[in-house]
């Protein structure tokens, strides 16, 4: 296991360090942060044929920092418990973490990095604090790179549509062109007209259009109508259905 193997799994920064325990492990970089901007490391290292993914015990001691105690009984459960959601657990020493078999670690990590969103969403909320605005794409692109590791990967894209405009989209995976939206009409209507030039361009046939749009929350009613009119033109699929592969 070297930064090679974990940037193929994840695409982002990494750094040999010393773990906790004074063994080997890689730091990987993400840009999410925690409601006082510091950023979110995960750290990856081999146990067995496992990969264990972990926060180091960073977040519950960054909070603790910040003036949120989760040292309580209460409070550690509901920290359980919402980080169990992304089936992390939580140990005796606040540190968050998971076991994932090598051959698994791209969608792993890609959980992880939900599951500690999701605790620093709910952090902030306990704080009274500015929810840390997280990129909609950045936030989906681990659990795109986890649908094929080995697969083309790239960041913002550019295409030439039929009207010699240019054209960026999130990613570029494999032979989809990917852009993640918001279930609203207006994001609906952009997405559609690039997807309609780009179709008609000199770049078709290398790669197609998939429109993920996020349904989370209380939009399921609101994604599923834009999704039924992006069908007519191209590909879409609700976000919930690319989580729920690795969830």
């Amino acid at each position: 296991m070297n930064c090679q193997w974990a940037q193929a799994l994840t695409r982002y920064d990494c750094r040999p360090v010393k773990g906790t325990d004074g063994g080997a492990c890689l730091e990987i970089g993400t840009p999410f942060s925690l409601p006082d901007g510091s950023a979110i490391n995960l750290y990856l290292s081999e146990v067995g044929e496992h990969v264990r993914i972990s926060d180091n015990a960073d977040t519950i001691f960054q909070l603790g920092g910040m003036g949120l105690d989760l040292w309580t009984s209460t409070k550690l459960a509901r920290v359980r418990e919402v980080a169990g959601e992304s089936k992390l657990s939580v140990g005796d020493d606040g540190e968050i973490f998971m076991m994932t078999r090598a051959e698994y670690a791209a969608a792993g990590f890609a959980v992880a990095v939900t599951g500690l969103l999701n605790v620093a969403r709910w952090a902030a909320e306990k704080l009274d604090a500015h929810e840390p605005v997280v990129d909609l794409a950045a936030e989906v692109q681990p659990y795109i790179v986890a649908r094929d590791p080995n697969a083309i990967f790239e960041l913002k894209p550019h295409v030439l549509g039929a009207s010699r405009t240019n054209h960026v989209f999130d990613f570029r995976h494999g032979d989809d062109l990917i852009d993640v939206i918001t279930a609203s009409p207006q994001a609906t209507g952009g997405v559609m007209r690039k997807v309609s030039d780009v179709q008609n361009g000199p770049f078709v046939g290398e790669a197609s259009p998939l429109i993920i749009v996020d349904d989370r929350m209380d939009k399921r009613m609101r994604a599923e109508n834009e999704i039924a009119i992006l069908g007519a033109v191209t590909r879409a699929m609700p976000l919930s259905s690319l989580l729920a592969v690795h969830h």
